[in-house]
């Protein structure tokens, strides 16, 4: 039977993946809402996931989208190497897509500051209301989700693709990453697979990547 699976997928969170540091929580920081640090607070205690984290805090965020797109385009920064990895995989022809359980507003917004807004982004969803926003996270059969998005998604793309090399930097990428084929990690993520001697190539920028990728033929077909 002849295999339907695309030979390779890249995979990749967004906040301090792609970008340098967390804008959801830039944004939190500048805007609120005043519960803010006691959300982040039960995030970081594992009291909440991610995704509730966002939905919560996002709820009383009463900010003019607007206001929101132009802090992000002037505060966002990315990974040194960004557009030359995006400009590489494009010649390569290689499916690329950022899975984040970030939000889709300020995502958006910050890719359009490079003019990349033809990238396939999958995250939470905002609806702007009088009082802030309400963010929803869907899984493949566009049901409600409240953790371990990532991973669904990656779990789905699995059948897709016979290979995924997956970029992330924190605990929520663990799950996703450990069923991918090659991953790339920084930060936090990058502590667990050393500190649990898994194999992984370390990151900091993409021009890092990009010298990886073209000395081991990451991208080929025999990556494994």
């Amino acid at each position: 039977m002849k295999n339907l699976k695309k030979s390779l997928l890249i995979q990749s969170d967004f906040d301090n993946t792609i970008t340098v540091g967390n804008v959801s929580e830039q944004i939190h920081a500048e805007f609120g809402p005043s519960n803010w640090p006691q959300i982040y607070k039960k995030y970081k205690k594992k009291l909440i996931t991610v995704e509730e984290s966002n939905i919560y805090s996002f709820k009383n965020l009463n900010v003019r989208k607007s206001v929101l797109d132009d802090f992000v385009k002037a505060n966002v920064k990315f990974r040194a190497g960004f557009l030359d990895f995006i400009n590489y995989i494009n010649i390569q022809k290689i499916d690329f897509k950022i899975v984040s359980s970030g939000v889709d507003f300020y995502i958006k917004s910050a890719l359009s500051s490079l003019n990349l807004d033809g990238l396939e982004t999958i995250s939470g969803k905002s609806h702007f209301t009088d009082i802030g926003m309400e963010i929803s996270y869907f899984d493949i059969n566009n049901e409600l989700i409240v953790n371990n998005f990532k991973y669904s998604y990656t779990k789905h793309h699995k059948t897709k693709y016979d290979n995924i090399i997956y970029f992330g930097d924190s605990g929520t990428d663990i799950n996703a990453s450990k069923i991918s084929d090659v991953v790339f990690a920084t930060d936090k993520l990058s502590d667990y697979y050393k500190n649990n001697k898994l194999p992984y190539y370390k990151f900091d920028n993409f021009f890092d990547v990009l010298k990886v990728i073209k000395n081991d033929n990451l991208t080929k077909s025999n990556i494994l």
